[in-house]
Order: C-alpha cells, then structure tokens, then sequence
C-alpha cells in the first residue's frame, strides 16, 4: 500500500471482533531469531524471555508466530519446557515431529501440533469433502485447492521454502481421506492485500459415480483467518490442561487440532477421538 508503513498495513489486515474490557493482559517483548531486522523495542533475548515466562508461571504457551521462522518456534518451545508449560505449535515449523516431543513426554507435559487446522478453513474443507464423497461411494481422481488471502501470514508465505512446505503438509493432509491414491494439490497460490484478514479458497474436485458417470464440483469459499482459528485454539488449550494419560491426550489433540501431527488421522475419526476424550 502507497504511503502506509508495514505496520499500518499490519494492524488493518486483523479484523476487530470484540473489545475487551478491563482486560489484565501484559504485552511484553518477544524472541525473534530467524529474523534480521526486528524491532529492537519488542524483542529480548531468549535468556531474558525465559526468565519473564518464567516468573509468570503458564499453564500453556500458545505460538502464534509468522511461518519460516522456525528456530524461533523451537525456542519457544524449549522455553515452555522449561518454564513447566504445555506447549501448542500453530506454525508448520516442526516441533511436535521433533526430539522435542519425548522431552515433553517426561515432564508429562503436551506438546501439540504441528499447522494448526482452522475451524471451517480450507484443508478442513477439502478433508471434508473428500471424506463425504469417498462415504457416499464416490470415487474421486483429481482434487486441487488454491488460496489467495491478504493476512500477513498469507503475505510470509509467500517465501518458495515456506509455501512448499504448507503445500506439503496440507496435500498429504488431505490425501488421508481417501483409502485410495488420487492425485491432489493444496496450498496458498497469492497474497492480495486489499482482502485483509479474510481468505478465499478455489476448489476443483472431478470423480467417478456409479456406472463411471463423471462428477465434477467447481466451488470457493470465502472465510476469515482470524476468527477462523479461535475456537480450535481454545480447544487445543482447554485440552492441554487435562489431566490423565499424556500420551493419550496429546494424540487426540494433535490429530483434532493440526495438519501435520506426529500421527495423521482423518478428520471424521479425529474429532470423534477428540469429542470421546475431552466432551
């Protein structure tokens, strides 16, 4: 945008839901060393983050940082750990595929991710529609989905390295549906920034009905990032905090929550897992 900072263009791309009122939060500065030029003024070093989370005594740290930054998620992760805290990854970054999780383990702690699964987003949409078509006996041969957002997540991914390790994770995400191999593509094609916070996702999904009649669905869905993710957030959370069988809890967390979990499961059967557990 002409004339605007990045961080106007930030702060306009969040949408505003809901004022809090009366709100004890504390923003304090934070880690940042996958990056080169971050503000000096909200950033300390990891010795100095550790010792602030620390003396405030979590019960779950939730990471909610920019995509490629992955040695900072690992810090983060490690300083939970430290600081006796439930660990929720939202990033692709791998930290709940990595040796991290048996230290979790020990300390019977949750370490949950990784690529937090919006609640109606497109991966969860593109699962869900794989699983119904494959249900009503619908053989399905190609599928992709292209995702064109103005957050600056969307903006962050971008970076070649970062979009083809979403693309990734979301393409064998979805490719669990089916109890077949089919050919499918998934990931985040354009950062266009007058559409905000908010998301449009492009389906195209062609497959055979009964006597080979063709099926194909042509379909776009316009959804908000911001809000999108809240409610999973909240019951990832909620989630961490419960007592019990720590290896049980951070499976069904994991395979309720994320798009690339130590143990893939399908959508259907991850939420019955997740609901059985918590609900």
């Amino acid at each position: 945008k002409v004339g605007k900072s990045l961080a106007q263009v930030a702060i306009e791309s969040a949408a505003k839901y809901h004022q809090v009122r009366d709100g004890k939060v504390v923003v304090s500065p934070g880690i940042a060393l996958d990056s080169h030029d971050a503000d000096k003024a909200t950033t300390v070093s990891a010795s100095d983050f550790a010792k602030a989370l620390e003396d405030s005594e979590p019960d779950v740290v939730l990471n909610l940082i920019s995509s490629g930054m992955d040695r900072t998620s690992a810090e983060y992760a490690k300083v939970a750990l430290k600081a006796g805290a439930a660990f929720v990854n939202a990033t692709p970054a791998k930290i709940a595929n990595s040796v991290l999780a048996a230290r979790f383990a020990q300390k019977k702690l949750v370490l949950a991710g990784d690529d937090l699964l919006s609640q109606f987003g497109g991966t969860a949409f593109h699962k869900g529609m794989i699983d119904f078509m494959v249900e009503r006996g619908v053989h399905v041969s190609k599928s992709y989905q292209l995702d064109v957002g103005g957050s600056e997540e969307t903006k962050k991914t971008m970076d070649e390295r970062i979009k083809m390790l979403k693309r990734g994770m979301k393409t064998s995400s979805i490719g669990l549906e089916a109890p077949y191999r089919f050919e499918s593509v998934a990931g985040t094609t354009e950062y266009t920034d007058f559409l905000g916070d908010s998301r449009n996702s492009y389906y195209w999904m062609s497959s055979d009905g009964f006597l080979g009649a063709k099926i194909i669905m042509d379909l776009t869905l316009r959804t908000s990032d911001g809000a999108n993710a809240g409610n999973v957030l909240l019951d990832v959370a909620r989630a961490a905090k419960a007592r019990g069988n720590v290896k049980k809890i951070v499976e069904a967390i994991n395979a309720y929550g994320f798009k690339n979990p130590p143990r893939k499961a399908k959508i259907r059967q991850a939420y019955a897992g997740f609901v059985q557990m918590f609900c």
